[in-house]
C-alpha cells in the first residue's frame, strides 16, 4: 500500500520507519528539513524519554499525562521497547539521577540522524518544503492537494502534523475541516509563566526552592526545583510544569485566579525559620549589607530587602516577617507565554474520534499522532516518548 505521513517531526518519523516495514511511504514537510523540533528539544541534547515509563509504573500512575489514553497508548511502546527500538537504531543511551534519559552523544542530532538514515533504509520518500493544502477522502483512497497545485492519491494517511502550525492563516486542523472531528482548543504548554509583578533586577537569576500553584486561593500543585526570574515573570522546569495545569483548565475552558508562591526554604516550617534567622542575627549581627551573605544571592538578598523595606539594619523583630517573606514569595498569574517560548500544546483532537490505534472513526484510513492529539505530559522526557509510541502505534497499524 502507498502510505502518506504528513508533518516530519519526532511522530512523523517514528510512523514513517514504521510504516515503511510493510508499506511504501512518502513522508511530507513544510520546513525545509524533519525533525527541527526534536534536534532542539533539551537543549539540543534530546530528552528521549524517562526510565518511570515501564507498563508497570504507568498502570500504577496517573500523573504523568493529562488523559488515561495517552499512558494507554505509551503502555504499548514503553521505555523498555522504546530502548530496544534505540539499538536496533545503533543509539546509545544515557540516564540522569531523575530518570531523564538522552543519547549517549548528547546531541539531539544523533537521534535525527539515526531516524532519518532509517528511513533512507527503508526507502521513505521525503519531500520537504511541502505545503499541503487538502486532504480529500474518497471511495477508496485518498487524494493530497499541494500548495502548488498538484495532487498524488495514497491508500491511507498518518496525520502528525504539530497543532501550532500555521501557514498563510491557514492552521494545520483546517486540513480536517472536512471531516468534521472533534477538536479541541489548544494552549501552548510546559512554557513560562508571565506574572503581574516581576522583579527586574533579578533577570537571568536562578533560584532551588518549592513551588505552590494556588488557584483561587487554594493550594492545587506543589513542587521543588529551580526557578529562573526572567523579565516578564518566572521560568524553569517547575514553572512549566505548572503551567500545563493552567493550560488543561484553559482547553476545557476554565478560568481561574492563579498566584505562584514560591518557599526558599520548604524543609523548614516558619516557626523553625524563624529561630534560624534569630540564630543567625545573634552570629553575624543586623547588617543588611552582610546579613545574606551565605544565605541568598547577592541580587536575591537585595530584592528581599527592597521588598520589606529593611533599612540599614535588623533587629530581633524583624525576623518574623522576614521568615514569613523567605517562605510566601507570591506572584500573581497574568498568562503562559506563546509558541515562542512553549515545548508543547495542550488541547488537539480528542481521543474519543480514534480507536485503539489511533485510526477515526469517522474516516477509514486516517491516522493521528504525536502533538496534533489532546495529550500532553509534564518535563522530563514525557512528550517526546508520547510522540514516539503514538507513531509507533499508527505506524504498525496501517
Amino acid at each position: 500500500m502507498k502510505i502518506a505521513v504528513i508533518g516530519g517531526g519526532t511522530a512523523g518519523l517514528m510512523a514513517a520507519v514504521i510504516a515503511s516495514e510493510k508499506h511504501n511511504v512518502t513522508l511530507y514537510e513544510r520546513q525545509g528539513r524533519v525533525g527541527k523540533k526534536l534536534y532542539a528539544s533539551g537543549n539540543g541534547k534530546c530528552n528521549l524519554t524517562n526510565t518511570a515509563l515501564t507498563r508497570e509504573n504507568l498502570a500504577a500512575n496517573d500523573g504523568f499525562y493529562n488523559c488515561r489514553e495517552a499512558k494507554d497508548i505509551v503502555s504499548r511502546f514503553d521505555y523498555n521497547d522504546l530502548m530496544q527500538f534505540c539499538l536496533t537504531l545503533g543509539i546509545e543511551t544515557v540516564a540522569d539521577s531523575q530518570g531523564r534519559v538522552y543519547p549517549r552523544s548528547e546531541n539531539s542530532g544523533s537521534v535525527l540522524d539515526a531516524l532519518r538514515l532509517k528511513c533512507a533504509k527503508n526507502n521513505v520518500k521525503i519531500s520537504t518544503e511541502t505545503i499541503i493544502m487538502k486532504i480529500e477522502r474518497r471511495a477508496k483512497d485518498f487524494k493530497i492537494w499541494f500548495g502548488d497545485g498538484q495532487f498524488c492519491f495514497y491508500d491511507k494517511v498518518i496525520f502528525c502534523v504539530g497543532s501550532d502550525i500555521q501557514i498563510r492563516n491557514f492552521t494545520a486542523y483546517d486540513l480536517l475541516r472536512d471531516f468534521k472531528l472533534a477538536i479541541t482548543k489548544t494552549q501552548t504548554s510546559l512554557t513560562p509563566i508571565k506574572t503581574k509583578k516581576v522583579w527586574l533586577p533579578l533577570n537571568g537569576t536562578k533560584v532551588k526552592c518549592g513551588v505552590t500553584l494556588k488557584e483561587n486561593g487554594k493550594s492545587v500543585l506543589m513542587e521543588y526545583g529551580e526557578v529562573l526570574f526572567r523579565d516578564y515573570g518566572l521560568s524553569g522546569i517547575v514553572i512549566f510544569n505548572m503551567s500545563s495545569y493552567i493550560a488543561r483548565n484553559i482547553v476545557k475552558g476554565i478560568s481561574c485566579d492563579y498566584k505562584l508562591s514560591l518557599d526558599l526554604y520548604p524543609e523548614l516550617s516558619q516557626v523553625q525559620l524563624t529561630q534560624k534567622l534569630v540564630d543567625r542575627l545573634a552570629l553575624l549581627g543586623g547588617e543588611t549589607k552582610t546579613f545574606f551573605v551565605g544565605m541568598l544571592s547577592n541580587k536575591l538578598a537585595e530584592a528581599i530587602i527592597t521588598i520589606n523595606k529593611f533599612a540599614g539594619k535588623l533587629n530581633k523583630n524583624d525576623m518574623t516577617n522576614l521568615a514569613f517573606c523567605l517562605k510566601n514569595i507570591e506572584f500573581e498569574v497574568l498568562e503562559l507565554c506563546g509558541t515562542d517560548k512553549g515545548q508543547v500544546m495542550a488541547g488537539g483532537i480528542d481521543f474519543a474520534e480514534m480507536d485503539e490505534n489511533l485510526q477515526s472513526k469517522r474516516v477509514e484510513g486516517l491516522y493521528f499522532a504525536g502533538e496534533c492529539i489532546n495529550a500532553d505530559g509534564i518535563c522530563g522526557g514525557f512528550n517526546i516518548h508520547f510522540a514516539l509510541a503514538s507513531g509507533f502505534v499508527a505506524g504498525k497499524s496501517v
